[in-house]
């Protein structure tokens, strides 16, 4: 039993399958750091996992070869497959070994089950399988795009509060820190409200397709694309997320509004980064003044002016802020032009259509 692939199409399936795998291998899960090479009706399929809650299958049509299934370690094909310059890679079964002939031969041992005393092949799990993937809702990759660019810096990193290093999704799209917050205008679930792993949403990275087909049943959630398939299980504390206090924060007012140029704004935040003392808890001053913003260091040994592309309703303010969290907030925003809402004590806000991204502001003490 063999298949036959042109080296690029295989390259770039294993570099994505690989993204879906634990490549130090879990002691509790027998396929940890594995990888499932099955070829049906010359359809190819990939299979991983991260050992926990999510699978990632990667899918290449039209295949020469015959049918066959086998599980083999990941790390070691991957990196062969990697460093292959042949035009085509040939995978083939000989008694308990896997066969890789491209620029030479190689033989990859095939792993048997030993949890249950058999000397058998171990089979990989398939969980999408038993699953009704017929009711499914459409999104588009740019709204996925959006996600993964926009609201990902404002996602929690540390597990004091375990619901918010997830993705909410209910009537918006909302991501925090409690210092930081960004919310995406966007009923993506017809306001399901669900909470997606970090996890799981990173893996989403590797679709292509412009429409992805979602697939949400009980506690899982499927991403189905002709050529990439994501399965995960949706975190089980929704409810801990304060929905009702993040909705009163979006809801906060600004008095001014200023437009600024992205990418001089980032430029002055760098060289101001430099006077940014050990002792400064990394904040700098902003003051908005009728023609611009001077940007300060707390001991003002280094200070810049950008000038407004526009500005409504000016009235003078003063603030300190985290320049960290102002600069990766500033990066995360897709647009050239940068929208900051100004005027109250506790927050600035940057604005982008349908996303709004809030930054705490530092008590002036």
């Amino acid at each position: 039993m063999k298949l036959k692939i042109e080296t690029t199409i295989l390259k770039e399936m294993v570099s994505k399958a690989v993204k879906g795998a634990n490549i130090i291998k879990h002691k509790d899960n027998s396929v940890s750091g594995m990888i499932g090479i099955e070829l049906k009706s010359n359809k190819l399929t990939l299979h991983t996992t991260d050992s926990y809650d999510n699978y990632l299958y990667i899918i290449q049509n039209d295949v020469e070869g015959e049918d066959f299934y086998i599980v083999i370690e990941i790390e070691q094909f991957a990196k062969l497959i990697s460093k292959m310059t042949s035009e085509y890679i040939t995978l083939e079964l000989k008694d308990r070994m896997l066969e890789v002939k491209g620029n030479g031969k190689y033989d990859i041992e095939i792993p048997v089950d030993m949890s249950g005393n058999t000397d058998e092949f171990i089979k990989f799990p398939d969980p999408i399988s038993s699953m009704d993937l017929s009711d499914t809702t459409p999104v588009d990759l740019s709204t996925i795009r959006a996600i993964l660019n926009t609201a990902k810096s404002s996602i929690a990193t540390t597990e004091e509060m375990p619901a918010y290093t997830g993705y909410y999704v209910g009537d918006k799209i909302i991501t925090t820190d409690r210092c930081k917050l960004c919310a995406i205008n966007n009923n993506l679930f017809n306001s399901k409200k669900i909470l997606i792993s970090q996890a799981t949403m990173n893996l989403l990275d590797l679709i292509t397709y412009d429409m992805i087909e979602v697939c949400i049943q009980d506690d899982t959630i499927v991403f189905i694309t002709p050529n990439c398939i994501v399965y995960g299980i949706l975190m089980d504390c929704v409810d801990d997320y304060q929905i009702t206090t993040i909705n009163s924060i979006l809801d906060t007012s600004f008095d001014s509004v200023c437009k600024i140029d992205k990418s001089n704004i980032l430029a002055i935040l760098d060289r101001i980064s430099l006077f940014v003392g050990a002792y400064d808890k990394k904040a700098i001053r902003l003051n908005f003044t009728e023609n611009g913003i001077d940007i300060s260091s707390i001991k003002t040994n280094g200070i810049e002016t950008i000038d407004y592309i526009e500005s409504e309703n000016f009235k003078p303010f003063t603030c300190l802020i985290d320049i960290d969290m102002f600069t990766s907030q500033i990066k995360a925003n897709t647009d050239d032009v940068i929208e900051l809402h100004y005027g109250n004590e506790q927050l600035v806000s940057i604005v982008n259509d349908n996303i709004t991204q809030i930054i705490c502001l530092i008590a002036d003490n």
